[in-house]
């Protein structure tokens, strides 16, 4: 379902919006030429890395796998090859 509203209708009643938002799609038509769409999205980073849905589902995973013990420590000291193996 889509339900469009003007922008006025919008601020007078922005909270109803908003929650609208999470379940239908909200359409903002300003004039007869200007349409803007309200949705909800994750969250907002301005950072490409961060704003990769697979990158956040590694980090995740990650600490997942800390929290669980399955992580390995690295010793200086030896090679590489001696501390995966």
């Amino acid at each position: 379902m889509m339900i469009v509203i003007s922008p006025t209708e919008l601020s007078e009643n922005m909270e109803k919006y908003l929650n609208l938002a999470e379940k239908e799609r909200v359409v903002i038509q300003r004039g007869e030429n200007e349409t803007f769409e309200l949705r909800k999205t994750g969250r907002v980073s301005n950072d490409p890395f961060f704003d990769n849905p697979q990158n956040i589902a590694s980090i995740e995973q990650g600490m997942a796998d800390i929290k669980a013990g399955r992580y390995k420590t690295f010793n200086p000291e030896k090679s590489v090859w001696e501390n995966i193996l």
